[in-house]
């Protein structure tokens, strides 16, 4: 039997470790499908570019807290997106001929394929980046017709 004055010392070790998990893009964001709409052909000859399209990626999971105490407390973001070059814009494929595609955030700032953004900060509460899709002429003769492309997109945050 145990001597009840007698004190026995245990010791018990953890290991562990504490990470950053990356940003996950939401399954919605991950391919899109973004309806152009029908577009007169007169209203391109006009104003140079179309209507604008916006889309948007939401972002799950971001950790936005910043390792840099002298920064704010928002995750930083850079996106590229690529696909076929026409000129600085997105090429299109199809019937229409003359047109371009062109891809624009919410700050105006144009995105050309295969270049990296502007850095972004996100909002926390929105845990989104916004952009809008729309028409631009190529400077070759203006054709009516159908047409389609394909961009994707690369996300890289610090």
């Amino acid at each position: 039997m145990a001597d009840p004055m007698k004190t026995d010392w245990g010791r018990v070790s953890m290991e562990g470790s504490i990470t950053d998990t990356a940003c996950a893009i939401d399954p919605g964001s991950l391919e899109q499908t973004i309806d152009m709409a029908i577009f007169p052909i007169g209203q391109l000859v006009q104003n140079g570019i179309g209507d604008e399209h916006p889309f948007a990626i939401r972002l799950l999971d971001c950790t936005i807290v910043h390792p840099d105490p002298d920064k704010s407390n928002q995750q930083h973001f850079v996106v590229t997106f690529d696909g076929a070059a026409d000129g600085n814009n997105f090429a299109v494929n199809g019937d229409a001929e003359g047109v371009a595609m062109q891809i624009i955030d919410d700050k105006g700032n144009v995105s050309n394929p295969g270049v990296v953004s502007p850095e972004i900060n996100i909002i926390p509460a929105e845990m989104k980046l916004n952009y809008a899709l729309r028409l631009v002429g190529n400077g070759k003769t203006l054709r009516a017709g159908t047409y389609y492309s394909s961009v994707r997109f690369k996300l890289d945050y610090y």
